[in-house]
């Protein structure tokens, strides 16, 4: 065999080593493609999920009356409970006839004392205070990382300030559905180089999020403290 065709064999050989290769690719980029589709199903579903539990949210606090039944329920239970422990106190009355008007007055205050009615006054100003002290803290927390996150902010900065805003929102309102969304912010910018900066339009989509992440924030604990 001359050095030519030798020449055309190997030449040959090497075509079809990359005509393999290039099939490899092409199925390494189908397969890739596929699981892209699915992860994208999934983050569909999320979706799906996070609204319905919020719908489900809003249907609960829309029930008329619930604040009061759940009061009228309670002052029932506690009324019941009294007039349990008051049958013992008339039965020994009566054996102990001689006993002193001042113990009889001293077992009714007692019985006063515990009244359903200042339990239920004391409750939604508590309620109130709890609410208005998660929204300050919560609103502050917000207020402060749309200021200190700007187009020239490193990701390694704004990736701790999301940090401390979940912590933030678990410890005001505990689970909510927009922390899967902050999550997943924070594991996307924690990704990148810490020294980099934000591109233009990420940077516009994470300050849209956080307008919207304090409106979903305040309705949760509106719906929390209700």
């Amino acid at each position: 065999m001359s050095n030519p065709e030798e020449m055309l064999v190997q030449l040959i050989n090497s075509i079809n080593k990359l005509s393999n290769l290039v099939q490899n690719v092409n199925e390494a980029i189908t397969k890739l493609s596929a699981q892209i589709t699915q992860l994208d199903t999934k983050m569909t579903g999320f979706s799906n999920v996070e609204s319905q539990v919020s719908e489900v949210g809003l249907k609960l606090g829309e029930i008329p009356n619930m604040k009061g039944m759940i009061a009228d329920l309670t002052s029932k239970i506690d009324g019941l409970s009294s007039s349990v422990v008051a049958a013992p106190a008339k039965k020994s009355a009566k054996k102990k006839e001689s006993a002193p008007a001042e113990v009889k007055e001293s077992k009714k205050s007692k019985e006063e004392y515990v009244s359903p009615a200042l339990e239920e006054e004391a409750s939604p100003s508590s309620a109130s205070d709890g609410a208005d002290a998660a929204f300050n803290a919560v609103s502050s927390k917000f207020k402060h990382i749309s200021q200190m996150i700007t187009p020239q902010s490193s990701c390694g900065n704004i990736g701790k300030m999301l940090e401390d805003l979940r912590v933030e929102v678990e410890t005001q309102v505990g689970m909510s559905p927009m922390l899967y969304e902050l999550n997943s912010w924070v594991k996307r910018v924690g990704k990148m180089p810490e020294a980099d900066i934000l591109l233009p339009d990420i940077h516009s989509e994470l300050i849209a999020k956080l307008d919207d992440w304090l409106k979903r924030v305040t309705k949760a604990i509106h719906l929390k403290y209700q």
